[in-house]
């Protein structure tokens, strides 16, 4: 689970901004921005999902569906858990391997169709690599500049309402 947590009592470093969200109401404000990024965390591992999918006429969604994003926390800061371990393991246990990649052997005989339209058998035992698609990573990255963005947001509205009651 990718745990996006802002401390906003915890911080030395926050000390004067958390005063200033606390008494201007932007507490709220900054709390359901984090948690609006949190989901939208959630949505960017989806979209990653989709369009780097190596064969999208077999999607299942199932990966897609059992990636949630969820409040865990409001009281002295924002918790948002983005996909519970438990939840994919059991809803798509094969999470891991379309992120980071695997080679795996069949059970099975089976038929595959693929992208040029010609099928291909492949018996007990033979070997298939997956590429890995780094969707957390994709969504790691991706929240790590929005969560810096929105800081900035917040910080210049802290600074501004300093500017304001300090005339």
């Amino acid at each position: 689970m990718i745990r996006v947590t802002v401390d906003w009592l915890g911080k030395k470093g926050f000390e004067n901004l958390i005063r200033y969200i606390e008494n201007n109401l932007v507490y709220a404000e900054a709390q359901e921005k984090i948690r609006i990024l949190g989901h939208h965390t959630a949505d960017v591992m989806r979209e990653t999902i989709n369009t780097e999918r190596k064969r999208p006429s077999k999607a299942s969604h199932k990966l897609d569906n059992a990636i949630t994003a969820e409040t865990l926390n409001t009281t002295g800061g924002i918790d948002v858990g983005i996909g519970r371990i438990s939840k994919l393991n059991s809803e798509a246990p094969y999470w891991e391997m379309i992120n980071s990649g695997a080679a795996y052997t069949t059970n099975i005989k089976h038929i595959v169709p693929f992208e040029d339209g010609e099928f291909r058998t492949f018996q007990v035992g033979s070997i298939h690599i997956i590429e890995g698609i780094d969707f957390i990573g994709h969504a790691i990255r991706n929240l790590d500049k929005e969560l810096k963005i929105t800081m900035e947001k917040l910080g210049a509205s802290f600074i501004s309402g300093a500017k304001k009651a300090s005339r």
